[in-house]
């Protein structure tokens, strides 16, 4: 133990002069995030199918027709009292026809998958339209009553199994014409079941009938943003403190005295898939805050 803490010693001096800041949080890429991939005449909405986005229609009533899901432009138009929080675009999903007949909405698979001593964060624009007619060209499909609200869920899965869900939490919040944005976390620990699986969003209008007079039909959604933050606190031993003996450990773990499998994971302290030489200089940093 004695020639470990000294090989410690040598291995955090040397670490000293090297160390740089560690950037925690870290962009999950998700494609046409903000919905800006086809354009939509201003004060407008038009029917498609979203360009990076995949229908979730588990009861199959999304037939592009009066269940539909596509794009919006709110500037310039009746259904909104502000631009997009991002961009210019907002994705729809407007359910006239099935109203009260099950959710449905749009999904992506990321092309990442869930990492250990992670926390995620998901945030979403949910916006609540209010009833309108469109300006020309699109006053064509007449005046839409779209007073109420039919109800909302994000959700963040890896495996299709979900990890976390915000279950229509802004629905009290909400008045007609407005976007309000939802934020919700969860984090990883190092042996988490679906560690390896694919991340997945999910963006759901709930479908439910608000009053018969006023059910709801569309929610809208914008600039979705997914980051992970390494949680790993650098509390190796988990004894409640970040000291030399977490040191020593790492080293072991280092020179493979040491192959515990919750000891090597909880080593990992960049969160990068492995521990190794870089876990070094974030262990500095844990002892020097």
């Amino acid at each position: 133990m004695k020639q470990h803490c000294m090989l410690c010693r040598t291995i955090l001096g040397a670490a000293l002069l090297f160390a740089t800041p560690y950037a925690r949080a870290v962009d999950i890429p998700i494609n046409n995030a903000g919905f800006e991939a086809q354009p939509v005449a201003m004060g407008c909405f038009a029917v498609f199918f979203v360009d990076g986005w995949d229908v979730h229609d588990p009861n199959g009533i999304i037939d592009q027709g009066l269940d539909v899901v596509g794009g919006i432009h709110p500037e310039g138009g009746p259904y909104f009292n502000t631009p997009a929080p991002e961009g210019d675009h907002a994705a729809i999903v407007f359910l006239g026809n099935d109203i009260g007949g099950g959710p449905a909405g749009l999904r992506q698979v990321l092309g990442e998958t869930l990492m250990a001593n992670q926390r995620y964060t998901l945030s979403v624009q949910i916006g609540d339209i209010a009833s309108g007619q469109g300006p020309p060209p699109c006053d064509v499909f007449g005046f839409f009553d779209l007073d109420g609200f039919p109800g909302y869920q994000v959700q963040l899965l890896a495996g299709d199994q979900i990890l976390v869900q915000d279950d229509n939490s802004l629905a009290p919040m909400l008045t007609d014409g407005e976007f309000l944005e939802s934020v919700i976390q969860v984090d990883i620990g190092p042996e988490h079941a679906q560690l390896d699986e694919p991340l997945e969003i999910r963006l759901i209008n709930l479908n439910q009938i608000d009053t018969p007079e006023d059910p709801g039909i569309e929610v809208d959604f914008d600039d979705v943003r997914l980051t992970r933050e390494c949680v790993n606190d650098g509390d190796i031993d988990d004894n409640g403190s970040v000291n030399f003996a977490d040191v020593a450990l790492l080293v072991a773990v280092l020179i493979d005295s040491n192959t515990d499998t919750a000891t090597v994971a909880r080593s990992d302290l960049d969160c990068s898939g492995a521990a190794d030489g870089a876990d070094i200089a974030v262990m500095v940093g844990r002892l020097l805050e």
